[in-house]
């Protein structure tokens, strides 16, 4: 906490501001307090890995809700097969949370604050806003436990595909193709191609290790 605030002097000024509130719920915030109870409900496992019936319905939920906001039909979604694709992505979301932990790859507290503290959904006028933030995980009917652990499972994930990305560089000959076509855009072609390739190296790497674990899947849970 001293080294945030020596960080941060935005920080400082709210927590010397608001100390009496800092006091009363700085344990729970930063996931010293109680830990969420059990879960024994799950839709699938990778491994050791337990994807839960609420994980799973709330990404279900944010996802309809972003392709409703791009103007998909009923129809259109229908065709995506909307509850296997969560599953799917789910499942694939653990197999990288299991091939980071064998890796060794870890979030610090500091990184996980920061995190949080620099989410500018949970701020006010460009400062880290408590209220705002206990009011958001009331509102998505999350404890501070539950979602400290998905922002730090999102960090360690970040780092993995970042480190599987930096294999994914366009080849000498590839790059000679984008220059010999003299588009004019080369810059944002080569963007393009280099996000495709780091997408396809990601997606090869899963289904690599994958087929080298034990996944179960109760679709019973979700029909």
């Amino acid at each position: 906490m001293l080294k945030i605030m020596q960080s941060h002097k935005f920080f400082t000024v709210f927590v010397l501001g608001a100390i009496t509130i800092m006091i009363s719920v700085a344990f729970i915030f930063w996931g010293i307090g109680p830990k969420d109870n059990p879960q024994d409900t799950f839709v699938a496992s990778v491994e050791d890995e337990k994807i839960t019936i609420d994980e799973y319905w709330r990404t279900y939920d944010n996802e309809l809700k972003r392709l409703k906001e791009q103007n998909k039909s009923p129809e259109e979604i229908e065709k995506l097969n909307l509850k296997d694709r969560v599953i799917n992505s789910l499942i694939n979301r653990s197999v990288l949370l299991i091939a980071a932990r064998k890796a060794g790859i870890t979030v610090t507290e500091n990184e996980l604050q920061e995190a949080i503290i620099n989410t500018q959904y949970f701020q006010r006028n460009g400062v880290f806003d408590m209220e705002i933030y206990q009011r958001a995980l009331r509102f998505n009917r999350l404890t501070p436990q539950a979602f400290e652990d998905s922002v730090s499972k999102d960090i360690v994930i970040s780092k993995i595909s970042n480190f599987i990305r930096e294999t994914a560089e366009l080849t000498p000959e590839e790059l000679t193709i984008l220059n010999s076509m003299n588009a004019g855009n080369n810059d944002q072609l080569r963007a393009i191609f280099r996000s495709s390739k780091s997408n396809q190296a990601i997606s090869a790497y899963v289904e690599s290790i994958k087929r080298r674990m034990v996944i179960k899947i109760n679709k019973d849970q979700i029909s």
